[in-house]
């Protein structure tokens, strides 16, 4: 009973858990089979989803304040955190705690269930001081739903290329963090200190003078002692104190290696390393700076920050190229087992036959049944082999074409018999000299020229434009749309809608026509476009019809096609990435970007603004500006720069 048990199974705990229920105990056999069910895993990850909701569907407000909304989600806490805290149970009971080698705390997904859990717990209690929400750990969840995407091969293969390559990151990431701190080391010498002077007024030495939109560092406020390129104040309205806290509230500054380094880092991320030049040179002149800030860029931004990527890239080629050469065997394994199997199958069928054919008591009509099953076979072998090679949009409608050709299409339809039988005839040749028609140069070239004057009068459209060129493209729209309407039903006709369908060409083409179709009759009924003029954009997708007929185009948009599943695992990744850090950051920051110009337009404190921040420090656009008002929101220079890493992780990233 044990063994088959263990080999029915799989791997998971050890000979007892928690050392008191043994692998006979009903207990831990009945708390196995609940966590192996599938149900209780998609039980888990609904909950999940769900949990990731409530947190998505808070509103923060400034100075703790809470919705009523968000009052009552806050109570659904407690549910959820009962729900995780009997997943977690279950499979400790089931696997046991952590010295098995298949334990619960031996898998990293577990580990992460069971820190939340336990910080969740602690969210439960009072605090005492300075409240610290513990609750952001929440958002870890979220990751748990990667299990689901592990099935998908293109997604698999960029997870495993970048577990692959965390020692090479990791290696790689030390010698960035290297350059950084040598560079720091560098700026702390030359710069510490050297931005803490700018205008003040005279009348009031207290009052900040601006040049522009913001202070300036200054040199001084005697132009005879001003450094070559230096910023001198005007003399006659103020001076040159050096009592200012610095660029950015003192956050871009040299005084310490921990700004230093957060300096560089934004600099060889190349987001306003310009400014922190100029107002180097404001502070010191402009002689001497650009030997600090060019190598700072050259080595920091196009060397080091490229190699990560340049990691990944081989990392994943290699990965990939594993996953297509085990692929391709694995093809090339089944396709001769195949041929293996069907060769054994005729070999055998066929020596049957013969031995039929042999006997005298075998009649002739059944010869001839024998000999017409096999030319049936040896087509479905023809057929069988080319099963394997791919088909691009125009093969896929030749090949039809051919199987059901002139002699096929006659022999599939039943013969008509009487007096229309030269009807039907005539109506066949009319037929197949209209599909000979479609495939001549004149009517493809037709067809682009049509393709290319739809374009020209869907462009030429614009605001303000005089009402003869509005009429003449509202008829001109009706004229194209019955061109393409007869193209689609001359070639509906010629080839069959059975065969015309079977060509993804011409279902994407039908799916344009008929939305045209829609827009126009909702137009006349109704009044206006549909909805934003969505429809009136699908006679732009027309222009496609060009790659029908350009095989290099057409073979590109193919393999674009061919490849959109690996993008939407990767989008999906990437979303996930999101979601997570756009959670995280509304627990941190929402409702405390609280600044005297006001809430900046990029804040945490609702979930879809959440999102469009952190898409907007992905992709590099002032993301020092969001870290900016992150640490001004928790104290400044001073108390808020552990909230720094949040934006860094993510640039790293």
């Amino acid at each position: 009973m044990g063994g088959p048990k263990k080999e029915e199974n799989p791997p998971g705990g050890g000979p007892t858990s928690l050392f008191i229920l043994t692998e006979d105990n009903p207990i831990r056999k009945y708390t196995r089979f609940i966590i192996e069910w599938p149900p209780f895993e998609y039980a888990v990850l609904l909950t999940i989803i769900a949990n990731c909701v409530v947190l998505a569907l808070e509103e923060h407000l400034p100075g703790g304040d809470k919705t009523v909304l968000a009052q009552k989600l806050e109570k659904t806490e407690a549910y959820f955190l009962c729900i995780f805290c009997v997943e977690a149970s279950l499979k400790i009971l089931a696997l046991g705690l952590v010295l098995h080698k298949h334990s619960y705390l031996r898998n990293i997904w577990n580990i992460m269930d069971f820190f939340v859990v336990v910080t969740g717990f602690m969210t439960q209690y009072p605090q005492i001081g300075p409240e610290v929400d513990l609750r952001t750990l929440r958002a870890i969840r979220v990751l748990r739903p990667l299990k689901l995407v592990s099935g998908i091969p293109s997604l698999q293969v960029v997870l495993k290329s970048i577990i692959k390559a965390m020692a090479p990151l990791l290696q790689i990431g030390l010698l960035v963090l290297f350059a950084i701190v040598i560079f720091a080391i560098i700026g702390l010498e030359f710069y510490s200190g050297a931005l803490h002077k700018t205008c003040y007024s005279l009348e009031d030495p207290n009052k900040l003078v601006k040049e522009g939109e913001s202070e300036t560092p200054c040199n001084t406020d005697n132009i005879l002692e001003k450094a070559a390129g230096s910023f001198v104040c005007n003399n006659t309205t103020s001076m040159c104190l050096e009592k200012w806290e610095g660029p950015n509230s003192g956050i871009t500054s040299f005084d310490n290696i921990g700004f230093a380094m957060l300096t560089v880092f934004q600099c060889i991320t190349m987001e306003g390393w310009t400014a922190i030049l100029y107002w180097t040179n404001d502070a010191l002149g402009s002689g001497w700076n650009w030997i600090y800030f060019v190598p700072l860029i050259v080595i920091g931004s196009f060397f080091m920050l490229n190699l990560v990527l340049g990691v990944l890239s081989g990392e994943f080629a290699k990965e990939r190229e594993k996953v297509e050469n085990r692929q391709e065997f694995l093809k090339l394994r089944r396709q001769q087992q195949l041929e293996r199997e069907l060769n054994g199958y005729v070999e055998w069928i066929c020596k049957a036959e013969e031995v039929i054919l042999a006997e005298e008591r075998t009649t002739e009509e059944e010869k001839m049944h024998i000999m017409e099953a096999r030319r049936r076979n040896a087509a479905k072998r023809k057929k069988l082999k080319s099963l394997g090679k791919s088909k691009s949009t125009d093969t896929e409608e030749e090949e039809a074409e051919e199987d059901y050709g002139d002699d096929g299409y006659l022999k599939t339809r039943s013969k008509p018999q009487g007096s229309c039988t030269g009807f039907w005839r005539a109506e066949k040749r009319f037929r197949f000299w209209i599909r000979h028609t479609v495939k001549t140069q004149w009517f493809y070239w037709f067809v682009i020229v049509l393709v290319f004057l739809n374009t020209v009068c869907v462009a030429v459209e614009h605001y303000g434009q005089p009402s003869f060129l509005t009429e003449f493209l509202y008829y001109a729209e009706f004229i194209f749309l019955g061109l393409f309407m007869s193209e689609m039903f001359i070639k509906m006709y010629a080839l069959g809608p059975r065969i015309y369908f079977e060509s993804s060409f011409n279902r994407f083409d039908c799916v344009v026509i008929s939305g045209s179709i829609f827009e126009v009759i909702w137009s006349e009924v109704k009044g206006g476009s549909f909805g934003l003029s969505v429809l009136r954009a699908l006679r732009l997708l027309r222009i496609f019809k060009v790659t029908k007929y350009w095989s290099s185009l057409r073979n590109l948009v193919i393999s674009l096609l061919n490849s959109m599943r690996s993008i939407i695992s990767l989008l999906f990744l990437l979303f996930l990435f999101i979601l997570i850090f756009a959670l995280l950051g509304m627990q941190l920051f929402g409702g405390q970007f609280n600044l005297p110009g006001g809430t900046p337009e990029t804040n945490f404190n609702t979930f879809p603004i959440a999102l469009l921040t952190v898409f907007q420090i992905l992709t590099g656009e002032d993301w020092n500006e969001v870290m900016y008002q992150g640490i001004i929101s928790q104290g400044g220079a001073q108390k808020g720069m552990i909230y720094s890493m949040n934006a860094t992780e993510k640039q790293k990233e």
